[in-house]
């Protein structure tokens, strides 16, 4: 897969889906399928019908993919989707529902007052317009380290620099953020 689809958004890469993007989608596959996974394992207690349900889950929204609205979060989706396969199987197969853990749960449904989520969405894309708005190489450096949770090391062999100018770039970038924060 190109290194090109991996710094896509979430968003960018399904509106490649929608037009017909297979290696697009298996970007978003692999971003979420662990993740996918253990949330369905923990909701059905079965890892085998979990993987089944996963992978069920994955090939709906490929099928849905030109459907898709990209004024909601791929999580959020991608979490409304194994919400309603797992309760289906749960029901069909006469088993009792088990609720997702609270932190789960806020995955699929945050808390709080409409107004609360309409601000945090506001804000979210506000940060997400500054994260895209930073020279390429701040940016790389500073989502692959606070979105992929890559360690200095491993960002400076994935962009071939030194540790001192990957620590360099996300300092950089997080003062960048800081100061269109406060000056907002």
């Amino acid at each position: 897969m190109e290194d090109r689809l991996r710094e896509k958004t979430d968003n960018e890469l399904m509106a490649l889906a929608a037009g017909d993007d297979r290696d697009a989608f298996d970007v978003l596959v692999l971003r979420y399928y662990g993740e996918s996974l253990r949330w369905l394992t923990g909701r059905l207690r079965d890892a085998e019908t979990a993987q089944d349900i996963a992978q069920d889950c994955f090939a709906d929204i490929w099928a849905a993919r030109q459907r898709y609205r990209t004024d909601f979060s791929f999580r959020t989706y991608l979490y409304a989707v194994m919400k309603h396969k797992a309760a289906d199987y749960q029901r069909k197969a006469g088993k009792e529902l088990v609720e997702p853990e609270a932190e789960e749960k806020e995955k699929i449904s945050p808390q709080g007052s409409p107004e609360e989520a309409f601000l945090k969405k506001e804000q979210k894309n506000e940060m997400a317009a500054w994260i895209a708005a930073l020279p390429p190489e701040q940016k790389k450096a500073l989502l692959l380290y606070a979105a992929e949770g890559m360690s200095y090391q491993e960002i400076a062999d994935k962009m071939q620099k030194s540790v001192m100018q990957v620590k360099s770039a996300i300092h950089r970038a997080r003062k960048t953020l800081r100061k269109r924060r406060v000056g907002r």
